[in-house]
């Protein structure tokens, strides 16, 4: 039988991703592991919180009012460079997928290390609500999956959403830059009886440029983890090899008050790291890159994909390339 027992840890983990902050008191955290038997009613005693409807605004943590500064955010520079940033990404990533998959995708406690079945069961899961949101998202604006085409999911880690988006498609093709995540994606997916799937590891940024033409490009909290330089090149590409009428949805931060990216500071602080980033890209410059390609924007959402950090947008796009 399945464990869903609260641990003080996952109440930790629900101040920090409900209420963005820490617990008040060790007195409040055991209060919680008193009062919730299970994850499911510690999940409903947050979300149905005072402090977190107030927070939300109706759906989300807004904090930020049009008042903002502009920040600087470089978004390109010298191609030499540029490699470089995408083999330090290459390799931050190459190492999370060997030490920590599960957790590096899903930034839960219970995916740290080698979670058990249980907890894998529940991970891939986790994958129909972000599919079911898409579709949701694709219907407002009187678009549908039809079965047909091919669709390209950006940053598929370890397939948490491609098992899922695949039927939706006559050929699925998952993209990662870590060739550890793609290993286990393929054979968590083989052992699931799931086949069909073609797994296509990023090596350099010629291989983004190599990527193939398809109908569709989906991304979900993968482009947050780049460089904005990386996101750049990232979103040129699925502007350029989206077929007439094909779609692109994906989401971004795109705004941060404490955030700012200059490329030459970046690479002496952080080239050699390897740990989780967090980035933003500017809103603006995504209009243009897709607007010269002729793709158009049909819908932008602010969304809490961040984890509904203070001071912070994040934003999923819609887009569609104009017919030829």
């Amino acid at each position: 039988m399945t464990s869903n027992k609260v641990s003080r840890e996952a109440v930790i983990w629900a101040y920090r991703l409900f209420l963005g902050r820490e617990a008040e008191s060790e007195a409040a955290i055991n209060g919680h592991l008193a009062n919730s038997a299970e994850l499911e009613s510690l999940t409903r005693a947050f979300a149905e919180s005072a402090e977190f409807s107030a927070l939300k605004g109706g759906g989300l943590n807004l904090t930020l009012d049009g008042n903002e500064p502009k920040r600087l955010v470089e978004t390109t520079g010298d191609p030499q460079l540029l490699g470089q940033l995408f083999d330090h990404v290459n390799s931050s990533w190459q190492y999370l997928g060997e030490i920590d998959p599960y957790w590096s995708v899903l930034s839960l406690p219970e995916y740290h290390g080698t979670p058990p079945e249980e907890a894998v069961t529940r991970f891939f899961a986790s994958g129909k609500a972000d599919v079911a949101r898409l579709v949701a998202a694709l219907k407002r604006e009187n678009f549908q999956l039809d079965g047909r085409g091919t669709c390209i999911e950006y940053g598929c880690g370890l397939g948490r959403l491609t098992r899922h988006l695949a039927p939706h498609f006559s050929h699925m093709i998952g993209v990662d830059i870590s060739s550890a995540h793609l290993r286990l994606a393929d054979e968590l997916a083989g052992k699931s009886g799931i086949r069909g799937i073609e797994w296509r590891h990023l090596k350099s940024l010629g291989d983004i440029e190599a990527l193939p033409e398809t109908d569709f490009i989906y991304s979900l909290i993968v482009l947050q983890h780049n460089p904005p330089p990386v996101i750049e090149r990232i979103l040129r590409a699925f502007a350029r090899i989206l077929r007439p009428g094909g779609i692109a949805y994906f989401q971004v931060p795109t705004y941060r008050q404490d955030y700012e990216f200059q490329l030459a500071d970046y690479m002496l602080q952080q080239l050699g790291k390897k740990e989780m980033e967090m980035h933003a890209f500017p809103q603006a410059r995504i209009f243009q890159i897709f607007a010269e390609q002729g793709v158009v924007p049909i819908s932008v959402v602010e969304d809490g994909c961040t984890g509904l950090r203070l001071g912070e947008r994040s934003n999923t796009f819609l887009f569609k390339k104009e017919r030829t």
